[in-house]
């Protein structure tokens, strides 16, 4: 069934796009996915959703550090960065 018509609003986060924060995510991947529910450190989020056939995309990227802090809480919790938001309309 196709409906028509809605809005989608996100928030996640998602694969750095380059550098050493990229290498860390992709070595910690399936041991990351393993532990908290087959979460994808690496997911191109923006892409998929874009790719979804919504006809107006808004996506803002920002890091959240006030999410991943104390880092004491979860070892690793930096890895959970950057991170985009926004609305897909169909």
């Amino acid at each position: 069934m196709h409906v028509q018509g809605g809005k989608l609003f996100f928030m996640e986060h998602v694969s750095a796009r380059t550098g050493t924060h990229r290498f860390f995510q992709r070595l910690f991947r399936w041991l990351w996915a393993a532990l908290l529910d087959n979460c994808d450190l690496c997911r191109d989020t923006a892409q998929r959703i874009r790719a979804a056939g919504f006809t107006d995309v808004k996506i803002e990227e920002f890091e959240a550090f006030e999410l991943t802090h104390p880092r004491n809480m979860m070892p690793g919790i930096a890895l959970m960065r950057p991170h985009i938001s926004g609305t897909a309309t169909k």
